[in-house]
C-alpha cells in the first residue's frame, strides 16, 4: 500500500484510498423522502471495548491515550465538517476551560484543517456547525461562556425542566428547543425539534447514554466506529452503550470498512461505518 493510504475492505472491490477526504465523500444523504434529518455519531474503541478510561490527573474518564491518534482525529473533524449541528452534553462543555472553548469544538481552526473550512464554504454551509447542548435545566453560566462562540448555540431541554433561568439564557443569544415530555431530553423529540430548525445532518458527539437514547428511539442512522487494535484492560472504563437493554436489539449493517496499517506505534486500526436497522 502507498504510505498514508487506507485499504477499503468493504464494499468490494478492494482499493486504496487517501485518508484525507475519506469521510467528506461518504454518503450522508437523508435516508428517506420524508425529509427527516440524517443522524450519526462516532467513537474510537479498543478491541476490548474501552472508549474511555480513568484519568487520575483529570479526576474523570477520558479517551484512552493508547488508542487516540491523529489519523482518527482527522476523520472526526471531517464528520464535524459535514454536519449542520453538533449534539454535545452540558457536562462535556463545563469540563473545557473557557479560554479553550472556541478551539476545542470542531471544526478546529488549526491550519491542517483549513481544507475543511474551505470545503464548508464551497458547499454553501455556515463557517461552523451549530452546537446543541443537552441539559437538565437552563444553564446561564454555560450560556454566557458560549456567547462568543463562532456558531449558533441551542439548549435542548425537557418540557418539565426548571424554567427559572430560561429568559436569561435566551438573553445571551442562545436558543431553546423543547425535546421531551419530562425534565429529560428524549431522542425522537430532540431530532424532530432540530429538523424543524432546518438541520439536515446532525452529528452526536455525546457519550454512551446519549447513544442509548438515540438508538432506543430509532433516530440514529449511522455509527462511525474506529476499532483500534489494542487490548487495554482496567476496571474503570466506559463502553459504547449505557442504559437499559434494547428491546428489540439494534442491528448494525456494514456501510464501509477501511484498514489503516499505520496509526500509532506499530498498531493498526479499522475505520468502520455501520448503518442501523
Amino acid at each position: 500500500m502507498t504510505e498514508r493510504n487506507v485499504l477499503r475492505l468493504f464494499p468490494a472491490p478492494h482499493q486504496e484510498r487517501g485518508l484525507e477526504g475519506l469521510y467528506l465523500a461518504d454518503d450522508l444523504a437523508p435516508p428517506s423522502r420524508s425529509g427527516a434529518p440524517f443522524v450519526y455519531t462516532n467513537f474510537v474503541s479498543s478491541i476490548d471495548g474501552r472508549i474511555a478510561v480513568a484519568n487520575p490527573r483529570k479526576g474523570r474518564r477520558t479517551a484512552p491515550p493508547a488508542i487516540t491518534n491523529p489519523r482518527d482525529w482527522r476523520l472526526f473533524q471531517e464528520l464535524a465538517a459535514r454536519a449542520d449541528a453538533l449534539i454535545v452534553s452540558a457536562a462535556f462543555l463545563r469540563q473545557i476551560p473557557e479560554d479553550q472553548l472556541q478551539d476545542k469544538l470542531p471544526v478546529e481552526s488549526r491550519p491542517r484543517f483549513q481544507d475543511l473550512h474551505d470545503w464548508r464554504r464551497a458547499q454553501g454551509l455556515p463557517p461552523q456547525p451549530a452546537i446543541v447542548i443537552l441539559s437538565r435545566s437552563p444553564d446561564v453560566t454555560l450560556a454566557e461562556r458560549c456567547r462568543h462562540l463562532d456558531r449558533p448555540v441551542y439548549f435542548a431541554l425537557g418540557r418539565q425542566a426548571d424554567p427559572t433561568h430560561r429568559d436569561a439564557v435566551e438573553a445571551t443569544g442562545a436558543q431553546i428547543v423543547v425535546a421531551g415530555a419530562s425534565d429529560r431530553v428524549e431522542g425522537k423529540p430532540l431530532i424532530d425539534a432540530l429538523g424543524r430548525e432546518g438541520f439536515r445532518r446532525i452529528y452526536s458527539m455525546a457519550g454512551p447514554r446519549v447513544l442509548h437514547m438515540l438508538v432506543k428511539d430509532r433516530v440514529l442512522h449511522r455509527i462511525y466506529l474506529t476499532h483500534f487494535h489494542r487490548l487495554l484492560g482496567g476496571q474503570s472504563f466506559d463502553t459504547l452503550l449505557e442504559g437499559e437493554p434494547l428491546d428489540p436489539p439494534a442491528t448494525l449493517v456494514p456501510h464501509a470498512l477501511y484498514y489503516d496499517p499505520e496509526s500509532s506505534d506499530g498498531a493498526s486500526q479499522i475505520f468502520a461505518a455501520y448503518d442501523i436497522r
